[in-house]
């Protein structure tokens, strides 16, 4: 059964296994199934780490939503405020002040609700970013290693004279 790992715990299994593994005329040998696990690993945790990326977007659209009903509500209070206090010049100017004061605070409620929404879902996405990078870094690096000892084993000694 495969462990959750997170893909940069994986990264960092791969780049031990290529740090372990034996050196032979400047070349790495990498036991096939150790980096055949390591890959493996790296293809179960990938989809998992995608859908926790996408979970954070759903739950900036929720707090979003959520600063948008409240705002909602909010205005609703102030207008029946407003309506209630219509009685008189002196009630209507002090209801315009609360409408206008509440209008103001639920505009800075949602305006942070939704930078706060955005900056964490910006933050996760670039760290996801950067965990494929180091991953598809690893891979090219693993894939020039693969190709260059290929070669080396078909440029033997004998085939070269």
């Amino acid at each position: 059964m495969i462990e959750k790992l997170t893909l940069q715990d994986l990264i960092d299994r791969i780049d031990l296994v290529r740090e372990h593994s034996p050196r032979l005329f400047g070349y790495r040998i990498i036991k096939d199934e150790e980096l055949g696990n390591a890959v493996a690993h790296v293809r179960a945790a990938y989809p998992e780490q995608v859908r926790n990326a996408c979970a954070l977007l759903e739950q900036r659209d929720a707090l979003i939503a959520d600063a948008r009903r409240q705002s909602s509500r909010l205005i609703e209070e102030g207008q029946r405020a407003h309506d209630d206090l219509v009685a008189g010049s002196e009630i209507v100017q002090a209801a315009t002040a609360e409408r206008e004061h509440l209008m103001a605070e639920v505009a800075t409620a949602r305006a942070q609700a939704e930078q706060q929404a955005d900056e964490y879902s910006l933050k996760m996405l670039e760290q996801l970013e950067q965990i494929l990078m180091r991953l598809m870094e690893t891979v090219k690096a693993s894939e020039t290693q693969f190709h260059k000892e290929k070669n080396d084993e078909t440029r033997t000694p004998e085939a070269e004279h």
